[in-house]
């Protein structure tokens, strides 16, 4: 596009919205897309776009706002006019534009309405400042847009805050045990909900159903693994149920596990092997949802947990983490693999955690 002065010149005359926009979208065109401009050609821009953007349509201002979130020559006084703008407005560079600092971020989070706090929770980078100040004032959606947000940097009381709120939230409790990154501290808030929500009573019907009358008789654990303990008091009473099932040879672990992953239960299924094998359950939810496969593959071969019932939780992980065929079948080959006399002497290394936690 060349610079021509007398088409500049007829949009300039021209005051209505409609003609602001076209003099904004060429111009933007010309200086930031089109050709490499030299700093007083940007400078002169930047002083017309400041004269003008107020008086552009809504739409003429956010095709600009998309321009200047990507491109650094943008002056940070114009970001922070198009930041303050209305949400369409806003939104370019409110989720991508690298001149907003956290000062900018946090002030914004305090002056502007939901849609803007949600725009700034879905940043690639969010830093402490910004993610408390985001958790303290936003809404349930921007709650859980911060907690999903793999580089939203979370500091410890955030964390506890969080999780308060999602012993009301169990979609925000499904999201925080799905954090790739999950610290000891939210683990441990986790430990202290399960058991919060283990002594409410559980309705019978949510019982996982009885094995049919040809299911195999239990799988016998092996000497080398820590005997069945028995249940504390502050445990699911439907996982307690299973446990006692399972030691009665009604059920057997694999059935009880094949049972609950392919229902989705997570937490549930968690709560079981960590109960199975003696180990904290929030350990045994932390190697569940984790991007490799190692832990909780060793958990599982080490209690003799069949492969079927294995395939079952590859197939919860999958649809949780949303990874590809190839790696679901990578992760059934490994489980194929492992040792199982390795795998019980890891959980006897790692048992007895639940005393002691």
């Amino acid at each position: 596009m060349a610079l021509d002065p007398m088409h500049l010149d007829l949009l300039a005359r021209d005051a209505s919205p409609s003609g602001r926009g076209r003099l904004l979208s060429d111009l933007s065109r010309l200086m930031l897309v089109d050709r490499q401009a030299d700093p007083t050609e940007l400078e002169i821009f930047f002083d017309i776009v400041r004269a003008i953007l107020a008086g552009t349509a809504v739409n003429d201002r956010r095709v600009f706002s998309e321009t200047a979130a990507d491109h650094a020559a943008v002056p940070r006084d114009l970001v922070l006019i198009l930041a303050e703008d209305e949400i369409r407005v806003a939104e370019p560079v409110l989720t991508r534009s690298a001149l907003l600092t956290d000062d900018d971020l946090m002030a914004l989070t305090e002056r502007k309405n939901d849609d803007h706090r949600l725009a700034i929770a879905a940043r690639t980078r969010l830093s402490q400042a910004v993610c408390a100040a985001l958790v303290r004032l936003g809404s349930v959606a921007v709650l859980h847009r911060v907690g999903g947000n793999d580089g939203a940097d979370l500091a410890d009381e955030t964390i506890r805050e969080l999780q308060a709120h999602a012993e009301r939230d169990p979609e925000l409790q499904r999201i925080l045990g799905e954090r790739p990154d999950l610290p000891e501290l939210l683990a441990r808030c986790m430990r202290n909900t399960l058991r919060r929500i283990a002594s409410r009573p559980q309705p019978e019907t949510a019982e996982v159903p009885a094995a049919k009358p040809a299911a195999p008789p239990a799988v016998e654990r092996s000497a080398t693994v820590r005997p069945l303990r028995s249940p504390a008091a502050d445990e699911r009473p439907e996982v307690v149920r299973l446990l006692e099932r399972v030691t009665a040879g009604e059920l057997t672990a694999s059935a009880v596990v094949a049972d609950l992953a392919a229902a989705d239960r997570h937490a549930e299924l968690a709560s079981f092997l960590g109960s199975f094998a003696d180990l904290d359950e929030t350990q045994v939810m932390r190697v569940l949802v984790r991007a490799d496969s190692v832990g909780i593959a060793t958990v599982a071969r080490g209690l003799d947990i069949d492969e079927t019932a294995y395939a079952a939780i590859v197939e919860l992980r999958q649809r949780r983490l949303k990874f590809s065929a190839a790696q679901s079948r990578w992760e059934r080959e490994h489980f194929e693999r492992l040792d199982a006399v390795e795998a019980r002497a890891t959980i006897n290394q790692h048992g007895s955690r639940r005393a002691r936690a």
